[in-house]
């Protein structure tokens, strides 16, 4: 495994544990050059949108960061994955060229 997940005093239910280890994997064998992950989930209290997750990611020689805020923490880590998608595949261009 190469990332952990930080969920601080925010509830998360078992049910999305499973689909973030399983969004992850899938994102993790596209690009196999990524160090290590943390992923941060926080509630936010009373604002709006009140849920907020950041990814870290650490790839050789940079560290990329993807954060979201949305009503609840799966639309805010589908938000932040397709983000940190887009800059790991902008990486994975820069590296290669």
């Amino acid at each position: 495994m190469r990332y952990q997940l930080h969920s601080g005093t925010a509830k998360v239910s078992e049910s999305f544990v499973s689909y973030v280890e399983d969004r992850m994997e899938r994102l993790l064998t596209d690009f196999s050059f990524v160090i290590a992950t943390d992923i941060y989930l926080q509630e936010l209290g009373d604002k709006s949108p009140t849920r907020q997750v950041r990814l870290r990611f650490q790839v050789p020689g940079e560290t990329l960061v993807a954060e979201e805020k949305a009503d609840n923490f799966q639309e805010a880590f589908d938000k932040a994955l397709l983000a940190a998608r887009r800059q790991l595949t902008r990486y994975k261009e820069t590296i290669r060229s």
